[in-house]
């Protein structure tokens, strides 16, 4: 399934949790906030995890979603109904619900990612979320930016991308054992060498991400 598929499923699903879980004077608003990040596969994904399983069962359209914080390609995100908000976490691949903005949260573990050692830090920062900026839409997301790593289009990918092409195989740099094969090492077990595979990669000639790498996606049965 390539990427303007996947897009596609994901707002029919959408549209159809739409109709079905939100209270009908809702439902024009949340088709128009849906129309409106179309194009934003991370955005789809929260509003697929929010309309998929509504929390405490709210019949609600989403108004708002705001950017707690990013890390690479991981988004903490907070997204707010006209009476309610909670918090999301999302990369274009999968979003998961992590609970009610404010209240005790679901895998409190996952804000470690964004340096807050638990939940009561977070809400001490942002204690509502309308201190968060609003998420600004991604032209083209989706199909500019590496699906895993958020690399543009002739940008490098982050080291590890799962994605990037091997400059020496034209593998896929996280599986072949190239990278092994050129430093003379069976593992890789420290920054330092971990310097030197981008050094060499670099003098190699490292293959920067075009959206040709990445002709398939998961389907939702995959996730």
């Amino acid at each position: 399934m390539n990427l303007a598929e996947k897009i596609e499923n994901i707002i029919k699903e959408v549209e159809l949790f739409i109709h079905y879980g939100v209270q009908e004077q809702e439902q024009q608003a949340a088709l128009e906030f849906l129309l409106k990040y179309s194009n934003d596969l991370l955005v789809l994904q929260v509003m697929k995890a929010f309309y998929s399983s509504l929390p405490e069962s709210r019949e609600e359209a989403i108004g708002r979603i705001a950017v707690i914080e990013k890390k690479e390609d991981v988004f903490l995100l907070t997204l707010s109904t006209a009476s309610h908000s909670y918090l999301y976490l999302a990369t274009e691949q999968k979003a998961v619900w992590l609970g009610q903005y404010g209240q005790e949260i679901v895998e409190p573990d996952m804000l470690a990612l964004f340096g807050y050692p638990d939940a009561k830090v977070l809400f001490t920062k942002y204690p509502d979320p309308k201190l968060c900026q609003e998420y600004e839409f991604r032209q083209g997301a989706g199909s500019n930016c590496c699906p895993v790593c958020s690399a543009a289009v002739g940008e490098y990918h982050l080291l590890g991308c799962s994605v990037e092409v091997c400059p020496w195989c034209e593998g896929q740099f996280s599986r072949c054992s190239c990278r092994f094969e050129q430093l003379g090492l069976e593992v890789l077990e420290d920054e330092e060498e971990l310097e030197e595979l981008e050094r060499i990669l670099q003098a190699k000639g490292r293959i920067a991400y075009a959206p040709e790498q990445c002709p398939s996606y998961p389907s939702a049965a995959d996730e």
